[in-house]
């Protein structure tokens, strides 16, 4: 694992992540504005094209926002913004935990149907290797400030 830590800074990867997460929050936001405003549900694009109506499609958009956010705040306590000492060790396990999910979902997004999701799994590939460098820091909640 030497040899990761040699290729970005603990600090560069975890503020890539915080802005990469917060893409990703804007990302699901615009979709759920869309279907619940503008009609517009793009089913055969995302989630594998395996949505057959707007309202799986909103459900699985909203579950999928819930979990940015909780990525985001928890990258947040890792980075030392948010200061809540007993959830450093929490943030630094859910970050392994979160490694696990974007790796999968990098397996998942290539061998979907569509070009737009196999797209990402280049964000979903980049994001597995940021959160296996900033898992590998001894020091959970590490202040990069």
């Amino acid at each position: 694992m030497i040899f990761i830590r040699g290729i970005i800074s603990f600090r560069k990867a975890l503020l890539l992540t915080i802005v990469v997460a917060g893409l990703l929050i804007v990302f699901h936001m615009s979709i759920i504005t869309g279907i619940l405003f503008f009609d517009f549900a793009p089913v055969d694009y995302l989630w594998g094209g395996r949505m057959d109506t707007s309202a799986q499609l909103l459900n699985f958009e909203w579950l999928s926002l819930l979990i940015s956010v909780l990525f985001f705040v928890l990258l947040l306590i890792k980075a030392g913004r948010i200061k809540i000492a007993v959830l450093k060790k929490v943030a630094h396990m859910f970050v392994w935990l979160f490694f696990i999910l974007f790796l999968f979902n990098t397996i998942g997004n290539l061998i979907a149907t569509t070009n737009f999701e196999k797209f990402f799994a280049l964000v979903t590939g980049l994001l597995t290797f940021l959160l296996l460098r900033i898992a590998i820091e001894k020091e959970p909640g590490k202040d990069v400030t």
